[in-house]
């Protein structure tokens, strides 16, 4: 685990991303900050309706890395919007290979996750399984967020 964990922070700077360790959870997390809109989050802008944040962590297992974000409260989904929300979701998943929305039960939250083996870590697997997450948060709130007036 200590090598794979200096492997992901290697990576993690050759990304120039900036991570905090949590020794307790045995996991990385990273802040982004993102726009609504198509838009790209310019640092420094203030923080307002038009802006979101959020945590992506990276958890090495004994096999397997899970990289993963919360994405929307499900119960901030009005009740009516829900199944054409999810629907969407379900399109988009099936319409970009690297996107994978889910649900986290216990939290009830929408989020989006991606996996690799250990076995075959290596940068360029690396690089694209972790941007596929940024990039599925941004699709949400660009495409279906803003379809269904969640912004």
């Amino acid at each position: 685990m200590v090598d794979t964990r200096r492997q992901i922070e290697d990576y993690l700077s050759l990304l120039d991303m900036k991570f905090t360790w949590d020794e307790k959870t045995g996991s990385f997390s990273l802040l982004f900050n993102e726009r609504k809109d198509a838009k790209n989050y310019t640092p420094g802008a203030v923080d307002d309706d038009s802006t979101f944040k959020y945590t992506i962590t990276i958890k090495p297992g004994e096999r397997w890395i899970q990289i993963y974000a919360d994405v929307y409260p499900i119960d901030q989904i009005p009740t009516d919007k829900r199944q054409d929300v999810f629907l969407d979701l379900l399109k988009t998943n099936r319409t970009y290979a690297e996107v994978c929305f889910d649900f986290d039960e216990s939290r009830k939250t929408i989020g989006t996750s991606q996996e690799m083996m250990i076995q075959g870590l290596n940068f360029d697997g690396f690089r694209e399984e972790f941007l596929a997450v940024p990039w599925a948060v941004k699709k949400f709130w660009t495409e279906i967020a803003k379809k269904h007036k969640l912004v």
